[in-house]
């Protein structure tokens, strides 16, 4: 436990992990604010920078908060480059969501290196229907042969195959949380579709619950102090912190998850902002 009671945070997550943070955050009252932003923005990894960087700008003018936290991982280094004006900015040493799953980006990266033709399937993925599958294929069909035409929508559609033909197998992740039963049957449902096996690995809350806490040792967060500024780092801190101005390192992430590749591009709402009752 934190020496000291944690600072008044606010919380910018994607709103693929939503749910989880419901569950947790009655355990968190100094949570004081959370602002969750759109799944559709990881497709765009220049516009979740410019949405991220106007959510911190607003949580920062809000003066009942002390610290930040970011909810997300690298993300396409879409994370990067972030400046934190008056209170510390906090995120986990993840490459993307599946880290904070699994609990630690050491579990993460054995995973990936023993079987690196996994494709990962969590329920907020599941639930946005942005998985491979007979759900998603048939969205994509109808919105391309509306824009395009039967001919050209065939084709991007066996485009979208090929995109994952170095996946060979699904794996699901979850907390156990009420919904998980019919998440995970989702995800078997389409690795048959697939005609890949379906495997599953416990998650593990550990990482998730000690940024909600303020439990911010180095090994697995970075807390980045006004002034300062996100960056990427290729080795086993995945994120540091350089002097503002510097710039963010531009080395495509070593571990990029197959659950952020090639999804379509798709109009994203205006975040919206979630008050948290204590």
């Amino acid at each position: 436990m934190p020496s000291s009671p944690p600072p008044r945070l606010a919380l910018i997550a994607c709103r693929v992990l939503e749910t989880e943070l419901a569950h947790f955050l009655p355990q968190a009252p100094h949570v004081v604010r959370t602002e969750f932003l759109d799944v559709g923005l990881h497709d765009r990894p220049g516009f979740l920078h410019t949405a991220l960087a106007a959510a911190l700008a607003r949580a920062e003018d809000d003066p009942a908060v002390e610290a930040v936290a970011l909810v997300y991982g690298v993300c396409g280094l879409g994370t990067m480059g972030l400046r934190p004006a008056r209170c510390p900015l906090v995120l986990p040493r993840a490459h993307d969501c599946l880290t904070l799953f699994l609990g630690s980006k050491e579990r993460y990266a054995d995973i990936m290196r023993r079987t690196p033709d996994v494709y990962w399937y969590t329920p907020g993925w599941n639930r946005a229907r942005r998985v491979p599958g007979p759900d998603r294929e048939a969205a994509l069909r109808s919105e391309y042969t509306k824009k395009f035409g039967v001919e050209d929508a065939e084709a991007l559609i066996a485009m979208e195959r090929a995109s994952f033909f170095e996946h060979g197998r699904a794996v699901y992740t979850d907390f156990g949380l009420p919904d998980s039963a019919a998440e995970k049957a989702y995800a078997q449902t389409c690795a048959t579709w697939l005609g890949w096996p379906c495997e599953e690995q416990p998650g593990d809350s550990s990482l998730l619950r000690a940024l909600l806490a303020g439990e911010w040792d180095a090994e697995r967060f970075l807390v980045v102090p006004p002034g300062q500024q996100t960056a990427f780092s290729a080795d086993t801190r995945v994120v540091k912190a350089v002097a503002t101005g510097l710039g963010a390192a531009c080395e495509p992430s070593p571990l990029a998850s197959p659950s952020s590749a090639l999804l379509p591009p798709e109009p994203c709402p205006p975040p919206a902002t979630v008050p948290v009752v204590s």
